[in-house]
């Protein structure tokens, strides 16, 4: 006999402590683990069919907190890379950049940040999912309920847009 959806709230509910030390533990991290928490709960009406007991309960629980803490690391791992990738500092120059230098990065900045302003809700999504969240175009389309040509065109309208702004002003 399956557990009713008051069953499994409470199952979460007693559960929520050991689940937020879960993730400490893997994420170092408390407000994120109490953030991850919450995905779980959030998860809760997805689970099809419902477990027949309490124990069966847990392990989906636990499986999705695994699973969130994989994702996370992953998450945390290429917004590392995006970072090293895009501000990327010569090795052989010591110290900090010069104010002018300084003055430039902070405008171009300025520049991006503008241009991602104007763009559309669906396109500015596209980039993000893809370039920060590290999703694959597929990955996208299916979270976005679109095609994964229209996940490639929006992608590509957000870039050339961005790539306009900043090459108008400094091209």
């Amino acid at each position: 006999m399956a557990l009713f959806e008051i069953d499994l709230l409470q199952i979460f509910l007693g559960s929520r402590q050991e689940l937020k030390r879960f993730f400490i533990r893997r994420v170092q991290c408390s407000e994120t683990a109490a953030d991850l928490v919450q995905e779980v709960y959030l998860r809760l009406p997805l689970l099809t069919p419902p477990p027949s007991s309490e124990p069966a309960a847990r392990a989906w629980m636990f499986k999705v907190a695994g699973n969130l803490a994989i994702d996370h690391a992953r998450r945390q791992k290429r917004h590392g890379e995006l970072l090293a990738e895009h501000f990327e500092v010569d090795r052989d120059i010591e110290g900090s950049p010069t104010p002018d230098q300084f003055a430039l990065d902070r405008e171009q900045l300025g520049q991006v940040q503008n241009a991602l302003a104007e763009l559309p809700a669906q396109c500015a999504e596209v980039l993000y999912l893809s370039r920060v969240e590290g999703l694959s175009h597929a990955e996208i389309a299916d979270q976005l309920g679109i095609s994964k040509s229209w996940v490639e065109k929006q992608l590509m309208r957000a870039l050339n847009h961005c790539r306009r702004a900043v090459d108008e002003k400094y091209g």
